[in-house]
């Protein structure tokens, strides 16, 4: 972990001497181009804080926290964002400076004074980077203040046709009842998300009415000690067959057999690699879920994907995407994960689709559906650009025959 720090501390010290020598143009006013330096030291400062704090609480035992800690802690997640975004939109503009060096000095400053109508290209680019990170920034604090929306999912069972990756049930015929399955993953009950947005999420769960509600893991992210009171409204929620957790590599963090207790008492069923089965007025459902990977680092009990039984619907509950192959060996009908938070903001939104195969939203695989969740929640920078906070809401029906 210690060199993990430090090679960490090294890269973005790095990252911060090449956006100065980008951004803080020598035309710019002496005063100017100190303030800049300044304040971006101190974004990277306070944004290197958090990991050592981190990492000397772990070996001190020491959990307290000021107020002014706390202020600290907020803000090196927002600036963890922000300067993401400096960062990418600097590398954008690595662009047309690549194109400028094939042309001759002569016409590449003709050509910027005729389009940057007197101040430099330099200038120009800096300005461009600055006011696309805070716009970017912006919308994705927008995204993040309107909580968690619903996300609303068809499906159509048995699987017909072509195994598609992206499936697409709109124009599918149906017949008979519907089953309702919510989703809730990724909530982060933390340093963010408080009893207030907890209760918001529980209001929309139970107004939209579910015969089963799914938790796919991270539901907490810190102390049972200091988050009950946050965790407290989920003991609200209201489903017809009832409510099933699983945990995620979060909870095994911060000590997941308290947790584990404490989400049975608000009424949960939580399901270490077992499953249950379930008898509904339209078809009987077998759900069951399994642990997560990061059991293995704590000694607690490893992922085993349980044996399917015989009801009309298997879904499996995993928090990280990674069990598709075996639960589509068992025989099970849909995968539900989250883990990956769709990358959760520029640019990282895009990048997951290169680590995982199953980054987000819907996918087929072979007879199998799987679903990646975006998170109903966040970690860390608050920020949710190219992705939702969503409560997933799976309206699944059977087939008729005739389409």
């Amino acid at each position: 972990m210690y060199r993990f720090l430090v090679t960490a501390s090294i890269l973005v010290l790095l990252g911060f001497v090449y956006l100065g020598q980008r951004l803080v143009v020598e035309s710019w006013p002496p005063i100017l181009r100190y303030s800049l330096w300044a304040l971006l030291f101190l974004m990277v400062l306070n944004l290197l804080w958090l990991p050592w704090r981190r990492w000397r609480r772990q070996h001190t035992g020491r959990v307290a926290a000021t107020r002014l800690t706390r202020i600290l802690e907020s803000g090196a997640y927002s600036f963890m964002g922000f300067l993401s975004l400096l960062l990418l939109f600097t590398v954008v503009t690595e662009i047309p400076r690549t194109i400028a060096v094939f042309f001759p000095r002569s016409v590449s400053e003709s050509i910027a004074e005729s389009i940057f109508s007197g101040i430099s290209a330099e200038a120009f680019l800096a300005l461009f980077v600055f006011i696309f990170a805070t716009v970017f920034f912006a919308w994705g604090r927008i995204r993040v203040f309107r909580g968690a929306q619903y996300r609303f999912i068809k499906i159509v069972l048995p699987l017909t046709g072509k195994a598609k990756r992206r499936p697409r049930f709109k124009k599918r015929k149906t017949s008979g009842g519907k089953i309702r399955i919510m989703q809730v993953s990724d909530l982060h009950i933390g340093r963010a998300i408080d009893a207030s947005y907890t209760a918001r999420v529980v209001d929309k769960i139970n107004a939209a009415g579910a015969d089963i509600v799914c938790f796919t893991g991270d539901i907490a992210d810190g102390s049972i000690h200091t988050m009950r009171s946050a965790a407290a409204p989920l003991g609200d929620i209201e489903a017809t067959a009832g409510v099933f957790y699983i945990p995620g590599n979060h909870e095994y963090y911060w000590g997941v057999k308290p947790w584990l207790q404490e989400f049975e008492r608000l009424k949960m069923r939580v399901l270490l690699n077992r499953g249950e089965k379930i008898k509904l007025p339209f078809a009987s459902v077998w759900i069951a879920g399994v642990s997560d990977p990061t059991a293995a680092r704590f000694g607690e009990e490893l992922p085993k994907i349980p044996k399917r039984d015989s009801s009309d619907m298997a879904v499996l509950l995993t928090h990280q995407p990674v069990f598709v192959r075996g639960a589509e060996a068992e025989g099970y009908d849909i995968l539900l994960a989250g883990h990956t938070h769709g990358g959760q903001y520029a640019p990282w939104s895009w990048m997951v689709h290169l680590f995982y195969r199953f980054a987000r939203g819907l996918y087929r695989f072979r007879n199998m559906l799987v679903y990646v969740s975006d998170g109903t929640g966040y970690w860390g920078a608050p920020l949710k650009i190219g992705t939702r906070l969503e409560i997933t809401v799976f309206d699944i029906y059977h087939h008729n025959g005739n389409d």
